[in-house]
């Protein structure tokens, strides 16, 4: 028999039997869909609205045995999916992510690729040359290619990426990729027979071989007592939102958005201490050791990068993406209030701070506030940083300008500017009062991913904007 979850054909009889069997048993259990269909593929049933399901006519006509040559209707199960990209180290970096299928208003087929960390839900693009699929992540260059095997529930291949070496060269990673349907599990089990014990602590000091300064861990276990939710903050910013489990006192944490990945590994000694080691894909590693601490907290951000007070706005020229001039100065009326934004469209830190200055617009354009970004992207030439923030601007459909400001390394950016101390991170926020002058300055950004630390930013910059609205 020829099929796959998006058809079916009149069987026998005794398979018509099996498949009623088998889609009982899906419904009371969702997360066996995809091995279910592995024996006896059929017309997907209602799913829950967290992973939608395929178009279903209204009836079943009889279907001819499909040729997969022939249609585009063959591709991977859709449903939840855990996969992994094999590290250095014999090191595995596990995500998850869902395929969704559904037709057209010409019913051709559809598929939508989600890539999922914890509560985080990134939007990536599928393209099927059946049985070789291709996976594409927006705004990067990275991809997976890879080729399903015979029950499309699984996937084997790999990910393909590019990074600069120390000499600034690019180099091109190919990492083996596998991926199995109806996995919803982060990391494989060490213990299949393990019970959860005593939850991870909630707030480490952590220090790492190479970074300079203690970073800070905030950790969240879920009720299940084993999965684990959280992420380390920097001076710089937070590596986002980071999923994973605890157990048998070994912590792994991942997060993966197509063109990053970032894994911890560490174990839980004797005294206390987690000792692991961190890895950023293949072309970064470093040790790290962690102590809880109740109290731990980053310096104040608030303090760490100076606007140099002989630059103001006036000062200040650069290119939009369609090539034109624009001095910052010129952007908002005199005596408006602005936020002036350095970031960059391939920093995921600034994609969080986008996120949020996109709601401060909304909530302040009207009293007066204005936001200009500034982006420092990776090429050389101007025509693809331009492309790379046109680009953004449109994906995130950003409500304020964004020009085009330079390269991303920090000496350069630094050069380019000609207004901080120093770029010390990607974002770093100005907070020009009404008389254009810079008040403050925060570098960095710590994302939802810590929902206390940045509650506490929200407040801290709700503040400061409501003190320059009053002329304060």
């Amino acid at each position: 028999m020829v099929g796959s979850a998006h058809g079916l054909y009149d069987p026998p009889m005794k398979r018509k039997l099996s498949l009623i069997a088998v889609l009982v048993l899906g419904l009371l259990h969702p997360s066996i869909a995809c091995a279910a269909a592995q024996e006896a593929p059929a017309q997907p049933q209602a799913q829950p609205e967290t992973t939608p399901g395929p178009f279903q006519p209204e009836a079943e006509p009889e279907q001819p045995v499909r040729n997969p040559k022939n249609t585009v209707d063959f591709a991977p199960r859709w449903g939840i999916w855990r996969g992994e990209i094999e590290l250095p180290g014999s090191k595995a970096l596990s995500f998850n992510f869902i395929i969704d299928f559904s037709r057209d208003s010409e019913s051709l087929p559809v598929w939508k690729l989600t890539l999922r960390n914890g509560p985080e839900s990134l939007p990536a693009e599928m393209e099927v040359k059946y049985p070789q699929v291709i996976f594409t992540f927006p705004g990067t260059e990275a991809r997976i290619e890879a080729t399903s095997d015979r029950s499309d529930t699984a996937l084997s291949g790999e990910y393909i990426y590019t990074h600069k070496n120390d000499s600034g060269v690019d180099v091109e990673y190919r990492l083996p990729f596998t991926a199995q349907c109806s996995d919803s599990r982060r990391f494989g089990w060490l213990d299949p027979n393990w019970k959860p014990g005593e939850p991870i602590q909630p707030r480490w000091v952590v220090n790492f071989d190479e970074r300079t300064g203690p970073s800070v861990a905030e950790f969240h276990t879920l009720p299940d007592g084993m999965n684990v939710l959280g992420t380390v903050m920097t001076p710089t910013g937070d590596d986002g939102q980071l999923a994973g489990t605890f157990e048998n006192g070994r912590l792994r944490l991942s997060r993966f958005t197509g063109g990053s990945g970032l894994l911890y590994d560490g174990t839980l000694e004797a005294d206390g201490t987690l000792i692991g080691t961190f890895r950023s894909l293949a072309h970064h590693a470093e040790g790290f050791t962690a102590s809880p601490d109740g109290n731990a907290a980053l310096p104040d951000l608030f303090e760490l990068t100076k606007w140099k007070k002989d630059v103001g706005l006036a000062d200040l020229t650069f290119r939009n993406f369609e090539g034109s001039e624009v001095n910052l100065a010129d952007l908002a009326p005199d005596g408006s209030p602005r936020l002036v934004y350095i970031m960059g469209t391939w920093c995921h830190n600034c994609a969080d701070a986008t996120n949020y200055l996109s709601q401060l617009h909304e909530q302040y354009a009207d009293r007066g506030l204005s936001i200009v970004g500034l982006a420092f992207e990776s090429p050389e030439d101007f025509g693809e940083q331009a492309e790379n923030v046109r680009t953004y601007v449109l994906r995130k459909s950003v409500p304020f300008p964004i020009l085009v400001a330079g390269q991303r390394d920090k000496g350069k950016a630094t050069r380019a500017l000609g207004a901080l101390d120093k770029v010390r991170a990607f974002p770093t926020i100005a907070f020009v009062n009404p008389e254009g002058e810079v008040v403050a300055v925060h570098q960095g950004f710590v994302g939802p991913a810590a929902p206390e630390r940045h509650a506490e930013l929200r407040h801290q910059f709700t503040e400061r904007i409501e003190s320059m609205l009053a002329g304060k």
